[in-house]
């Protein structure tokens, strides 16, 4: 190839192979036209000039023009969904630390609930289990007597008329049904 006597080239071709033969240095690497005498920037000089970047845990307030500081917004929340029931309005899912009897396994219900599962358990130790365990994070808990179907009804309320949960357990064959109504209004105050 024969050598440009446009200045302009020339010099544009000189920053592009500066720049190539930077980066390779950069990785590790010296380009093959460069030789054994071509000047590269020591591992310490690229290591210096590079920024390093901290983790944080929190996004830092950016400077804009004009001198004000801008600080980040809250970080963002995830909202749970919701739906209305005649009993209310209902978390579609129970929080993570919502009580679940031990063994319980996740099924369908025939209605909107918050959270139903599958015992394999009599319904009074479930039933049972649940008023202790709903007594324990915090909540007042009546239970219901057995009706005709053998079904019993937890009816739990914290200090907070928002704040309430309905847990129905039934036999099913040799299991217990557990469906949970968890009102949207605990959310505000924390579960």
């Amino acid at each position: 190839m024969r050598p440009s006597r446009d200045p302009l080239r020339r010099t544009g071709l000189a920053v592009v192979g500066l720049a190539l033969a930077i980066g390779a240095t950069a990785c590790g690497s010296t380009p093959a036209s460069a030789g054994p005498s071509a000047a590269s920037p020591s591992s310490t000089a690229v290591a210096a000039a590079s920024p390093s970047i901290a983790p944080t845990d929190a996004p830092a307030p950016t400077a804009v023009p004009g001198g004000e500081t801008v600080s980040p917004g809250p970080p963002a929340t995830h909202k749970p969904t919701t739906t209305v029931t005649d009993w209310g309005v209902i978390l579609d899912a129970v929080p993570d630390d919502f009580p679940r009897y031990p063994g319980a396994k996740d099924t369908e219900a025939d209605e909107p609930v918050s959270a139903a599962l599958i015992a394999e358990a009599a319904a009074d130790e479930v039933a049972k289990w649940y008023r202790d365990a709903l007594e324990a994070a915090g909540y007042d808990t009546d239970l219901s007597d057995p009706l005709e179907d053998g079904s019993r009804v937890l009816d739990s309320q914290t200090d907070l008329p928002e704040c309430k949960v309905q847990t129905t357990v039934r036999p099913e064959g040799g299991s217990t049904m557990i469906t949970v109504l968890f009102a949207a209004g605990c959310v505000a105050i924390g579960g």
